[in-house]
């Protein structure tokens, strides 16, 4: 699975890798025209956005995620609101959740591991059932 993280400071990208080490590739960029073009090119399966709001268009940013076949859900971190509404955001808009800043390192990985958790049950079979036990 593939997670595009957004952060100029370069920091979130090293604490993800620490707490998902297996399985999890980490696309690092630090500016916006950087993420629009890596998602336009090789879309990652999620991303985390961490970013200044005087630097990140929400709305037209989430709407550009959004658009992709299929959507790339989107965990922002902000420390100015813990609501998408507050930000210009909707829940219709396709955006996985926000994260308040300072977030302890267990409200960080609950979050993307949130987040993964989508992108998983998006990506199974909706007609998968379970096996029949044995004996049953």
């Amino acid at each position: 699975m593939r997670l595009l993280v957004l952060d100029q400071s370069q920091l979130l990208p090293r604490l993800v890798g620490y707490e998902f080490p297996a399985g999890l590739e980490i696309q690092t960029v630090s500016s916006l025209p950087e993420a629009e073009r890596l998602i336009a090119t090789t879309p990652p399966d999620a991303a985390l956005v961490s970013l200044p709001p005087a630097c990140l268009p929400w709305r037209e940013f989430q709407h550009f995620c959004a658009s992709r076949r299929p959507p790339i859900p989107v965990l922002y971190e902000s420390c100015l609101a813990a609501d998408g509404n507050e930000l210009g955001l909707e829940p219709g808009d396709g955006y996985a959740a926000i994260l308040r800043k300072p977030a302890s390192r267990a409200e960080l990985h609950a979050a993307l591991a949130a987040l993964l958790d989508q992108v998983e049950r998006r990506a199974a079979p909706a007609s998968v059932q379970p096996e029949p036990m044995l004996g049953s």
